[in-house]
């Protein structure tokens, strides 16, 4: 046997015998009595009931449980628990008239206070949530009621009724709470124009009763057990009726990059009614192991606007790489996007639909890392002579993948650095039918006067990339000046090897398209 639990057992039997002289023997418990017991101090007592009925034992420690018979051998078992007003346990017992109780606890872990409570005990309305009254009322912020009472109860029915309209709901009832779910009932009616801003909405629920005494009921001012709450209504939300860029909308990815510009990393919702242009609404991305408490969780608040009946969240120009955000962690599946705080022109709160987040709508997408790869050749080819108003041809792998501003011409004159851009709108672009993930582009080297046996580097200006990855180094070239005097010379291929657009390796190239070293080759 474990030696730990043989010394534990000691212990405690040590213990007991030690408390064994000093137990705390309440003899007949009083109703309504507050009797005080100690940690750890045995504490016994016997009750013995006047009437039949049920009995409330309070207690604001350990349960003192009650037994059959004085050896405490066989517990009773309550028939309802909760909690009081004052945080005490509440167990309620029902016992016939003459019965008694022998009430135990060897060892209490807490100490407290203990009482029994006899008879009917009253009915209080604690809460009534939301507050009736002459307050406007908004479905968007109260998907249900929730009606509280100060011991266990149950009823009969609940009615939900506007002027002609009257509907049925079925309650749920636990312990001292009775919850209304009103919010598909209520929805419905501002469809069909039953109600509207300023009427009055009648919550009535009949049959309320003590939960243990069915005679037991209380009066609110509307007669023995029936409770009625008058509600003004606030005007019809706001509900979303169209939405891009979530997984509702079937996209269900959310790329580690969303370059600036493009058609992608914008996620919109679009609602019903116009939009309060100053409620400012927040954005948040959540993404990590919420369980490694160590390395935590990434968030980031991208930019929200909002324009008429639309807020839309920008994803673009940030990089979330999962070895960025969280260094060390492996990578995760999802990343969570909320968006919160979006406001009708009335000052409602919009329709999420889910009564547990009434004020944000959360989507979780999968991450899936996006890395292009990013080719370019050149016509003229690399090394040679540019002369003024030559044609030329720039096909790039994965173009549609990228976004620049210009076409630079940089060289050297008179010993100065100088620059000649060409306009991204004075290009002629054209798909690459042999390819469909390159495109080409076309235009005419302009007139450069550089210094002789200088060279001149062409590079794409403002240049970026879907994957959000610096892949300038893979397209740029350098010529030679057209003043320079050097003749072109074409480097040797014999030993390169060549590939056709479908990929496979071709040992000796005709004339025509071929990708050698990653990048496209013209064999003449």
């Amino acid at each position: 046997m474990n030696l730990k639990y043989l010394l534990a057992c000691s212990i405690v039997c040590a213990s007991a015998t030690v408390n064994a002289a000093s137990a705390i023997d309440w003899g007949e418990i009083q109703p309504d009595v507050i009797y005080d017991y100690e940690q750890m101090v045995p504490v016994m007592g016997t009750f013995t009931s006047a009437a039949s009925g049920s009995i409330r034992c309070y207690s604001s420690g350990s349960q003192i449980a009650p037994y059959l018979e004085p050896e405490h051998e066989t517990p009773v078992n309550s028939e309802n628990d909760y909690y009081g007003a004052n945080g005490e346990k509440v167990r309620v017992y029902q016992v016939a008239e003459g019965q008694t109780l022998y009430f135990y606890n060897a060892m209490p872990l807490d100490g407290g206070t203990f009482r029994i409570v006899t008879g009917k005990e009253s009915v209080e309305l604690v809460e009534a949530y939301p507050a009736a009254g002459d307050h406007m009322m908004s479905l968007s912020a109260n998907y249900s009621a929730t009606i509280s009472f100060s011991i266990p109860v149950k009823c009969t029915k609940c009615t939900l009724s506007v002027d002609d309209a009257s509907v049925e709901l079925t309650p749920t009832v636990s312990n001292s709470y009775i919850t209304v779910n009103w919010f598909n009932t209520i929805r419905q009616w501002y469809r069909e124009g039953k109600i509207s801003e300023g009427d009055v909405m009648t919550l009535t629920i009949t049959g309320i009763r003590d939960a243990s005494d069915s005679s037991n009921r209380p009066n609110f001012g509307d007669g023995a057990g029936k409770l009625v709450l008058n509600y003004k209504m606030a005007g019809k939300p706001a509900e979303l009726v169209w939405e891009s860029g979530t997984p509702t909308s079937g996209v269900s990815d959310f790329l580690t990059y969303y370059l600036p510009g493009s058609n992608e990393g914008i996620v919109s919702l679009t609602f019903s009614e116009n939009l309060d242009p100053k409620c400012h609404p927040t954005a948040e991305i959540s993404y990590g192991d919420r369980d490694n408490i160590e390395l935590g969780m990434y968030m980031e608040y991208p930019p929200v606007s909002v324009e008429g009946k639309t807020v839309s969240v920008n994803l673009q120009g940030v990089s979330r790489f999962p070895e960025e955000m969280i260094p060390g962690l492996a990578a995760q599946q999802f990343i969570e996007l909320r968006i919160t705080g979006i406001k009708s022109a009335d000052g409602q709160y919009v329709l999420t639909g889910y009564a547990a987040s009434p004020y944000s709508f959360g989507y979780a997408y999968n991450l899936k890392s996006v890395v292009y790869s990013v080719a370019a050749d050149w016509v003229p080819a690399a090394g040679s002579q540019l002369n003024a108003g030559q044609e030329m041809e720039i096909w790039v792998l994965n173009g549609n993948r990228i976004l620049f501003d210009s076409v630079d011409f940089s060289y050297v004159k008179d010993g100065a650095n100088a620059v000649i851009s060409i306009p991204y709108s004075d290009l002629k672009v054209e798909s690459d039918t042999d390819s469909e993930d390159a495109l080409l582009f076309y235009l005419t080297a302009p007139v450069i006067d550089a210094d002789p046996d200088s060279e001149i580097t062409v590079a794409f200006g403002g240049l970026k990339c879907a994957d959000g990855l610096d892949h300038s180094s893979d397209i740029f070239v350098r010529y030679k000046s057209s003043s320079s005097g050097v003749d072109v010379v074409e480097a040797a291929a014999a030993d390169a090897v060549f590939y056709d657009l479908t990929g496979r390796r071709v040992l000796a190239p005709s004339k025509g398209i071929y990708i050698s070293n990653g990048k496209k080759v013209i064999v003449k």
